[in-house]
């Protein structure tokens, strides 16, 4: 694959300044529309943190406007009570394109534009989730995603953080004294020159999830880990974390590329491994058996199934550059300016999963997708929404010649049986499924 593809292809995680049609709500297969909420004009949002037993959500920004506190004790009409800005160096804002929920705390990963700060934000959110206190700051390099580790009000006090373009690692970080403990990158990116046979020199760790595994006791980071594939790492140690199994891409030769989440299920028998390509053929979700990855011996995990979204074969024919609307030229809007042609358009971006046997994926501007994975060999989709919005609303300036309808970043499950999405234009939205 061409090296100016594959760098097109990690764009989806940061594409900006989007256009939403002019089409009302529109919900299907069982779906319905609870509640939205645009925080603010011109956003340009990305992932969203939802912590239903508390009430509140935390959205995220791909531009420098910082993350949005939202109360959401009424799902139907949520409300804005906080702004956590992201202008952590005086006059040269971050952003804030991942946010994660842990117990009583929020992790803000942040990249800087034009010298800003660079790292993660943690904040405590105990005491009071709607105007969260800062925790402590951790600078290290561009951070595009981070995860608390879940057993972070237990005695392990950990964040996990994930190199954007520039940086190949994983870092992990004490939240409490802000001290780095190790980092870790995949075997094909560290070290290696384009002439080895194995080396992915597009090789960066994008998303990941962590969990103890049930079995061994272990914990365990999946890491998407784009053209390395999947990356199983043990981290128990996280002074000394160690790969214990990967499935491995082979790009450009195998034809695959971009891994940008994976998801376990509880068992830790299935993974789902999500790619994010951008031009030509979409990416779609990979189902591996992971049965034996319980991190006491290397594994290898077997693709059983894939699921893509249907009737769509091409997001894009080919890359025709960026149109030069830029932050620095539109404060309000993201650090790539929209493009001239639409990439991105049908592949899957950010994953959740409830149980053994259900996926949700939001899948940019295919909206959400509620797939039965029960037969792993044959996932079949069960239920989508299609949020759309208000062209008065959300078009902007010269963005409104690039007629796209939607794009949803994330999407997940509540613990109170809603679901909670991001759209990069619409902001935050409730569904009941």
């Amino acid at each position: 694959m061409p090296a100016s593809r594959q760098r097109f292809a990690l764009l989806g995680a940061v594409l900006s300044s989007l256009i939403v049609s002019t089409a009302p709500v529109a919900a299907g297969m069982s779906m319905t529309l609870v509640g939205s909420l645009q925080p603010w004009p011109n956003g340009n949002w990305s992932n969203v943190a939802i912590d239903a037993q508390r009430h509140v959500a935390y959205l995220g920004s791909f531009d420098t406007q910082g993350v949005a506190v939202i109360d959401v004790s009424d799902p139907a009409k949520p409300v804005l009570t906080d702004t956590l800005s992201t202008e952590i160096v005086p006059g040269t804002p971050s952003d804030s394109a991942d946010v994660d929920v842990q117990g009583h705390y929020l992790a803000v990963s942040h990249q800087s534009f034009e010298g800003g700060f660079s790292g993660v934000s943690i904040y405590d959110i105990g005491t009071d989730p709607f105007h969260p206190a800062l925790y402590n700051r951790i600078a290290s390099a561009p951070v595009h995603t981070a995860q608390l580790d879940p057993e972070v009000d237990s005695g392990r006090p950990y964040v996990y953080m994930n190199g954007a373009e520039s940086d190949l690692f994983v870092t992990i970080a004490d939240i409490d004294t802000g001290v780095i403990l190790s980092q870790y990158g995949s075997i094909e990116g560290i070290g290696c020159v384009p002439s080895d046979e194995d080396c992915q020199t597009f090789n960066f760790a994008h998303d990941a999830h962590i969990q103890r595994h049930p079995d061994s006791g272990r914990v365990l980071d999946y890491v998407a880990f784009w053209d390395s594939g999947l990356r199983i790492v043990d981290v128990t140690d996280p002074a000394a974390p160690v790969e214990v199994g990967a499935f491995d891409y082979d790009a450009p030769t195998d034809g695959k590329c971009c891994a940008h989440d994976a998801k376990p299920t509880p068992s830790g028998d299935w993974t789902y491994l999500e790619d994010e390509k951008g031009v030509g053929d979409p990416g779609g979700v990979h189902i591996l058996d992971t049965s034996t990855c319980d991190g006491l011996s290397y594994c290898t995990p077997q693709e059983v199934g894939f699921w893509s979204v249907q009737g769509h074969q091409v997001d894009a024919a080919a890359v025709h550059g960026f149109n030069g609307y830029f932050r620095h030229e539109h404060p309000g809007h993201g650090p790539f300016g929209a493009f001239v042609r639409q990439f991105f358009n049908y592949d899957a971006h950010n994953l959740d999963r409830r149980g053994e046997n259900e996926l949700l994926v939001a899948n940019y501007t295919m909206g959400i997708r509620l797939i039965d994975t029960s037969d792993k060999s044959n996932p079949v989709e069960s239920a989508f929404f299609l949020p759309n919005g208000s062209r008065a609303d959300a078009c902007r300036q010269r963005e409104c010649f690039i007629s796209r309808q939607r794009m949803v970043w994330g999407a997940y499950f509540g613990t109170d049986g809603r679901i909670y999405a991001s759209d990069m234009v619409l902001g935050l939205y409730v569904v009941q499924p």
